[in-house]
């Protein structure tokens, strides 16, 4: 168990992402942030749906 840089909440690193949301945060982490499995899975879906609202870069 790993503990989230944001919420603090414990967390278990090696779970897959469930939602598209936390795919798209988790592809945030590894490629733009260099925060891979610090983030909790809720912190992950906050990122990713923010990212994909607002970064057009990473839309296309």
């Amino acid at each position: 168990m790993e503990v989230c840089t944001v919420c603090k909440k414990s967390f278990d690193p090696t779970a897959a992402p469930l939602t598209p949301a936390q795919e798209a945060g988790a592809f945030m982490a590894k490629e733009l942030w260099g925060d891979e499995g610090q983030l909790c899975p809720v912190c992950l879906e906050n990122r990713g749906t923010l990212g994909m609202m607002y970064c057009r870069e990473i839309n296309g």
